[in-house]
This record gives C-alpha cells, sequence and structure tokens, in this order.
C-alpha cells in the first residue's frame, strides 16, 4: 500500500480534489506514523474527556465540603491530582502537535474526533474554577487562557460546520461539546469570578446552541442508521448539555425553589436514566472514550449539592448525597477500567485502518 506523504497532500490540495479525497489523503498519511508503532500519532484528543472528568470532579467535591464539612485534605488532594491530569494530557498532546502534525490534521478533518480538541480549553476553565479557593492568580490565568481557546475553537468549529457538510451518520452528542458545553463552562467560571452578565450572554449562547443540536441528533438517533462502534461511547456526552447548564444556571441565578433549574435538572436525570440503560447494552467494550459520561454525572451532582446548600429540603434534600455517592462511584469505576486497560496496552486506539498491507 502506498503510504502519503505531507508533500503529497499538498499537490492534492492544488489539484483540485474535492475535500472529502483531500480527507482520504490525509488519513492515510498518517498511517505511515500509526504502522511505526508511534504511540503519540495514536493519543486522542478525545482523552481531554479524562481531564474534563477529573476537574468537575474536583469542582463537586469543594462543593460537598461546603455542605457536608468533608475533610479538607481529600478536596486539596482531589485538586491536586486533577491538575495533575490535566498538565498530563495537554503535554501529551502538545508532543502529538509537534512530532506528528498529520495525525492532528487527521484528527481535524474527522467530522466526530475533531468536536474534542476544544475540551483543552473547557478544562482549563474548570481547573481555574476548581483552583479559585487557593490562587486567584493561577485561576484567573487559567480561565483567560481557557476561555480564549474555548471560544476560539467554537467559532472554527461552526464555521467549519457551515461550509462543509458531514453524513447524518457522523452527527452524534460530540457536537454539543465545541459550542454549548464550552459556553456552559465558561459562563460557570464568569459567574464564579462575579462577572454575572457576561456569564449569562455565555449561558444563551450555550442554552441555544445546545437546543438546536439536540432536535438534529435525535432526529438522527431515531431515524439514522445505528452508531458505528467506535463513536458510540459519545452517547455518553448525552448526558453533559442539561447538567451542566443546570449547573450554569444555579450559579447565576442565587435563589432556592427555581422552577427553570428543577426543569433543567428533570431532563438530566432522564437523560441520565436513558444513557445508563442504553451504553451498556451497546458498547461492546470498556474504552477510555466512556469517559464521556463523566462530566454530566459531576455536573448534575454539583447542581444538586448547590440546591441543598440554598435550603432546599425537597427532592435536593434528598438526592444529594445518593447522587454524589453515585458520582463518586462512576469516577472510580472509569478510573479503575481505565489503569486496566493502560496497564493491558490497550488504552489508546487502533492505529488508522488496521494492519499495514503486506
Amino acid at each position: 500500500m502506498k503510504e502519503w506523504s505531507q508533500s503529497d497532500v499538498g499537490a492534492a490540495q492544488g489539484s483540485g480534489l474535492c475535500s472529502e479525497e483531500i480527507i482520504a489523503l490525509k488519513c492515510q498519511a498518517v498511517l505511515g506514523l500509526s504502522a511505526e508503532g508511534s504511540l503519540i500519532a495514536r493519543f486522542p484528543a478525545s482523552f481531554f474527556a479524562i481531564g474534563l472528568g477529573a476537574s468537575s470532579f474536583a469542582v463537586m467535591w469543594e462543593v460537598a465540603q461546603q455542605l457536608w464539612a468533608m475533610p479538607v485534605g481529600i478536596v486539596v488532594g482531589v485538586v491536586i491530582l486533577a491538575m495533575g491530569i490535566w498538565t498530563a494530557l495537554l503535554t501529551l498532546y502538545g508532543l502529538k502537535l509537534w512530532l506528528a502534525p498529520l495525525a492532528v490534521q487527521a484528527e481535524l478533518a474527522d467530522p466526530v474526533q475533531n468536536c474534542f480538541p476544544g475540551l483543552a480549553g473547557v478544562g482549563m476553565m474548570l481547573t481555574a474554577v476548581s483552583v479559585l479557593p487557593f490562587s486567584a492568580t493561577v485561576a484567573a490565568i487559567l480561565l483567560c487562557i481557557g476561555g480564549a481557546f474555548a471560544v476560539a475553537f467554537g467559532l472554527w468549529h461552526s464555521q467549519l460546520i457551515w461550509k462543509t457538510t458531514i453524513a447524518l451518520s457522523d452527527a452524534t452528542p460530540a457536537l454539543y461539546l465545541p459550542v454549548a458545553a464550552a459556553s456552559f463552562v465558561l459562563s460557570i467560571g464568569l459567574s464564579t469570578f462575579g462577572h454575572s452578565e457576561w456569564a449569562q450572554l455565555a449561558l444563551g449562547a450555550g442554552l441555544f446552541s445546545w437546543l438546536t443540536i439536540d432536535s438534529v441528533l435525535f432526529y438522527r438517533l431515531y431515524f439514522g442508521e445505528p452508531l458505528r462502534d467506535q463513536i458510540r461511547s459519545t452517547l455518553g456526552v448525552q448526558l453533559a448539555p442539561p447538567a451542566v447548564c443546570s449547573l450554569a444556571y444555579v450559579n447565576l441565578s442565587g435563589t432556592s425553589e427555581d422552577v427553570f433549574v428543577h426543569c433543567l435538572i428533570g431532563y438530566a436525570m432522564l437523560q441520565a436514566v436513558i444513557v445508563g440503560g442504553v451504553l451498556p447494552r451497546i458498547v461492546r467494550r470498556f474504552s477510555a472514550g466512556l469517559w464521556s459520561v463523566s462530566f454530566g454525572a459531576t455536573a448534575l451532582a454539583t447542581t444538586i449539592e448547590k440546591l441543598a446548600i440554598r435550603g432546599e429540603s425537597g427532592f435536593a434534600g434528598w438526592l444529594a448525597l445518593p447522587v454524589f455517592a453515585a458520582a463518586n462511584l462512576l469516577i472510580m469505576w472509569l478510573a479503575v477500567r481505565t489503569i486496566i486497560l493502560a496497564m493491558t496496552g490497550s488504552l489508546l486506539p487502533a492505529p488508522i485502518g488496521g494492519q499495514k498491507e503486506r
């Protein structure tokens, strides 16, 4: 099989080939890196979901400390762990940008995988929220850098969708991530720093982006072909929009017994039940992509905790501890299964295109 070099791809771009053919050439170009066994070339941007889950887990524990007077040492340990995970993930993806640029290009050309690189900025913003009680300066720097990157990536991804056509089979819940999820987290970060009016703008951008994409995705899931095995784990993202939106709204509302936030929580719980029932049946084996469910689960727990702190004695008082415990069990299960995958050498996805032809 012929391996395409970067110069071959460049020549193809100037030859008038259609975008689909150029994408195919880019994927062929990265085959050389993968066939040589380059681990960096196989490191996917979707692994940022692990860091996102860790950061939201840290925020959940900080709110739990306020509600139940949890030991401060545990909270500090969780925050340090989340920061360490993010440092490792950003370092590894930085090495991929440097050592395997063709692999990055192929990833950005993929209509599913190109939704994930923006999570680097989203994770920085969540880390800023978790770090704020310890260092306002570090938190402000992380929020500014992460927010700028997330907004820039969301704009790039939006114009990419408007300028190109993707197949209905490539429409997955990952489409929520570049704009909707990033806007919700930006709103959470801005409101945490006291910029409530700007946070309201970000919340509006996320809310209506989510509702627009939601209708398209449910049409695809109802009437389109089943999701391919490789991307079924993206269904875990389905829980995130209502859960993270409810957290962003709670940060801004400052009131208890709010009908709208109760509606958001109700929809998030519905999605949690559906996703919890569907994923174990359709995902044939564990993969790191299942970390996509962690963001929504921890955000939902954090929202209910905040309502309980405000004195809601209804469902928030009853559900705060069980949902917090369930989110902890989910994170521990994901962490253990991920460590097992890493120890067995099965954590990274298979090389693009499978085995090299002989």
